[in-house]
């Protein structure tokens, strides 16, 4: 193979914002370049994609499966993300056609949808804020807590575990803390 034995696994985990969004040029969506809403695309989706198809070979021959992180955004419409939340709906409608595409050759390929969780560039967007990743959002999750990269990271050994998620093929796992099934998730809950 390729990238120099067996791959059982394939996690693809780049994406992000950037400050090529800007959220008042997005808000006005006129304002925004063409280059910055296709620049979220290639990093959240097209990144993957090509990912996926250069490691089809290994993945194949492995039995393998694939985890792609996307986000709770791609079902939260948002205005001030509107190039983020877009590109998730994007990369979530792919691994749905990734997996109808591949599960009949024996490679699993779904996705685990976080919402906010503490990360050294979660904190560094709020710095600014006189506060927390976990005292700025926690009160946008119906739990009351932002999740963490660990329960992040045991999602997707789950999902990657062919033993324990064989059958598991498509899905779209929100590891959100219900932002997804609320609907107050606003941008005035934010401020």
């Amino acid at each position: 193979a390729a990238f120099g034995g067996r791959l059982d696994v394939l996690v693809c985990s780049a994406g992000g914002s950037s400050s090529l969004e800007d959220p008042k040029a997005m808000a006005e969506f006129g304002g925004v370049s063409k280059e910055a809403f296709m620049n979220m695309y290639a990093l959240n989706c097209v990144s993957k994609v090509v990912a996926v198809a250069a490691a089809e070979a290994a993945l194949l021959a492995a039995g393998g499966a694939v985890v792609h992180v996307s986000s709770v955004s791609s079902v939260i419409p948002n205005d001030t993300w509107m190039g983020y939340s877009s590109a998730m709906a994007a990369l979530d409608h792919v691994v749905k056609s990734q997996a109808i595409g591949y599960a009949g050759r024996g490679v699993r390929v779904n996705s685990v949808n976080p919402a906010v969780i503490v990360t050294p560039l979660a904190e560094t967007m709020v710095k600014g804020l006189g506060t927390s990743v976990a005292g700025a959002f926690a009160l946008v999750h119906p739990v009351k807590r932002v999740g963490t990269v660990e329960e992040t990271a045991e999602a997707i050994a789950f999902l990657a575990d062919n033993s324990k998620s064989a059958s598991i093929t498509g899905t779209c796992l929100m590891v959100d803390g219900g932002c997804a099934v609320s609907t107050w998730w606003t941008a005035d809950k934010m401020k």
